[in-house]
């Protein structure tokens, strides 16, 4: 009899360590189920500099990598940084000589989406090697935050000036001041953008595929003029008269809008 429950509790306890043992083999409740989070968006930029018109043309491709649609968002109107160097000496910085609009922009972009910006810009560089950085301002929702940069090298030849001949005769007055032109400009919804400056007196003209837009001129602070424009047959042409003459040595910006759309900024010179 004793030997009888000896064996019973011997199977007993086997039984308990057997049951133990199955326990122990199931999985963890560790949550294995998190997904690896989205890649932000690539950057692949080209820059070239045409020293006769004076113009940096930049073109900046932003795609979305990732088999899912993504969120993607920009703090400001600003799609990308951009920034000239000559050596350790800044020559353009296109977030500071620029406005941009502070609104947040939220986008959905597809699997595999691309989106080009194209951007024109009035410079005047001297001879010699530059680098030009770019950054890209997107923030992909999910995705580690972290800055995407390109950097390209740009070599200006030297433009050999024609000589000139002395004239025989001077002339007897000083000659009126002519309105100062500068190279047409593309932004956003806007292209081939002319400005010309008079004294305070400014004559806008260009083209667009919007029938209507709100203009303004500022130095980022103070406002000196605003006004509406349409256009006719893709084209349009408008004055812009200050209300006060800005300060010398003063740079002056050109914000045009479309209803309902994203602002374009233009520098005038």
């Amino acid at each position: 009899m004793k030997k009888t429950w000896l064996l019973a509790l011997v199977t007993a306890m086997m039984l308990i360590v057997a049951a133990c043992s199955k326990e122990e083999a199931k999985p963890s409740d560790v949550d294995d189920t998190a997904s690896t989070p989205p890649a932000l968006l690539t950057l692949d930029t080209d820059v070239s500099y045409d020293a006769d018109s004076k113009q940096l043309s930049a073109t900046v491709a932003m795609t979305n990598p990732n088999e899912e649609p993504v969120k993607v968002t920009f703090n400001s109107s600003q799609r990308f940084q951009m920034t000239v160097m000559n050596d350790e000496t800044t020559v353009f910085d296109y977030g500071s000589e620029y406005m941009f609009t502070e609104s947040i922009i939220e986008e959905t972009w597809a699997p595999g989406e691309k989106k080009v910006f194209d951007e024109v810009f009035p410079l005047t560089l001297e001879a010699g090697d530059y680098t030009v950085d770019f950054v890209g301002l997107a923030q992909v929702d999910g995705a580690p935050e972290m800055a995407v940069t390109d950097q390209q090298t740009l070599t200006v030849e030297a433009v050999e000036t024609p000589t000139e001949e002395e004239p025989t005769e001077e002339p007897a007055e000083e000659p009126a001041e002519e309105p100062s032109d500068q190279p047409a400009q593309s932004n956003g919804a806007f292209r081939d953008v002319a400005i010309k400056v008079n004294g305070n007196t400014i004559d806008v003209s260009g083209y667009t595929d919007v029938e209507e837009f709100e203009w303004s001129v500022s130095d980022g602070h103070n406002l000196y003029a605003q006004g509406a424009a349409e256009v006719t047959s893709g084209g349009f042409t408008f004055g812009v008269l200050l209300d006060e003459e800005p300060p010398a040595g003063k740079s002056l910006f050109l914000e045009m809008t479309p209803i309902g759309g994203d602002v374009s900024s233009f520098r005038i010179q």
